[in-house]
């Protein structure tokens, strides 16, 4: 569950920066994995995130680069360094990343979005850390060894039938373990979707990301239908689904792209990771818990994009910018 960070904590930190708060600080929305708050600050409203427990201090300067790097091409609020030149700090063994607050004027423009995710790819694809650790984002080899093995953790009916659907699922539509690894890896954000891509009112048509916390080398293909279907969502009627993706997959292929290899496999690619993640499901061995109403939302779009399937895939094919 998320880590609400305390007044101590926070002025600790601040003072890393040399800042001080000038009012109380307001929590953001949003934060699975973390937190963040806004401050009140002589240098003006600063975001300050808290990276949650399950993020060591390798994972965190990681996701701190690829945000710095995305800022510096003006895709993401800068972020700010400590008096020592650090791009986070910790204290009382969490650790926090300071950016610049950026006040969101409205939601992404649905045509916005590929374009701008296209954007950050292409920017990505020179990414160098000097962070090196696991990826956030994996696939087991198979795919459903994982819940396989959740499966024979848990006695909750609830879970059981879920995990049983979602090797079903596998079965009929899995992508297999030799064509995933097959396909190349990128520099991906992780977690692009609507909600973290702010469109600012400062400067016109500005977009810039945020949460980088799940930054990974995965098949960019995935990033591309999970942002779809992030901006999309199950409640969109069937009859415009045809139509929407097209437009932005054609979006985002003018601007970064996608070869006919990796358009057959991409929502094939989705559907599989989607299914095999067993982030949500709690077990013995500890695993994330209080994320009921995200396991709901990303069962629902499990199911819609499992129905629609052939659909996606046909127009995936035959995309063009």
């Amino acid at each position: 569950m998320t880590v609400i960070m305390d007044a101590e904590e926070l002025t600790a930190c601040l003072r890393q920066y040399g800042l001080q708060a000038l009012q109380a600080a307001q929590p953001l929305p949003g934060g699975h994995v973390g937190s963040s708050v806004v401050v009140p600050t002589s240098q003006g409203p600063l975001a300050v995130k808290r990276f949650g427990g399950r993020f060591d201090a390798t994972r965190t300067r990681l996701a701190a680069e690829a945000h710095q790097f995305a800022a510096i091409a003006g895709l993401a609020p800068p972020v700010r360094l400590t008096l020592s030149g650090q791009l986070t700090t910790e204290i009382n063994d969490a650790t926090y990343m300071i950016t610049e607050y950026i006040d969101p004027a409205c939601p992404p423009e649905p045509t916005d979005f590929p374009v701008v995710l296209a954007a950050l790819h292409a920017r990505l694809e020179d990414f160098r850390p000097g962070s090196l650790c696991t990826d956030f984002l994996e696939l087991s080899d198979p795919p459903a060894l994982g819940l396989e093995r959740v499966l024979r953790q848990t006695q909750d009916q609830a879970c059981r039938e879920v995990i049983e659907w979602r090797l079903r699922i596998l079965a009929d539509n899995e992508l297999g373990s030799q064509a995933v690894a097959a396909t190349q890896r990128s520099w991906i954000h992780g977690d692009a979707r609507p909600d973290n891509l702010l469109t600012t009112a400062r400067t016109a048509g500005r977009h810039l990301f945020i949460d980088f916390d799940q930054v990974s080398r995965f098949p960019r293909p995935y990033e591309v239908v999970r942002g779809y279907v992030a901006s999309a969502g199950p409640e969109l009627p069937a009859h415009l689904l045809e139509s929407t993706f097209r437009s932005y997959l054609s979006a985002y292929h003018a601007v970064m792209p996608i070869s006919a290899a990796e358009r057959a496999l991409m929502v094939d690619l989705y559907i599989t990771v989607q299914a095999a993640e067993t982030r949500t499901f709690t077990t013995p061995e500890g695993e994330i818990r209080g994320m009921h109403a995200f396991a709901r939302a990303r069962h629902e779009q499990l199911t819609w994009i499992v129905k629609h399937r052939d659909l996606l895939r046909g127009v995936a094919e035959e995309v063009r910018p």
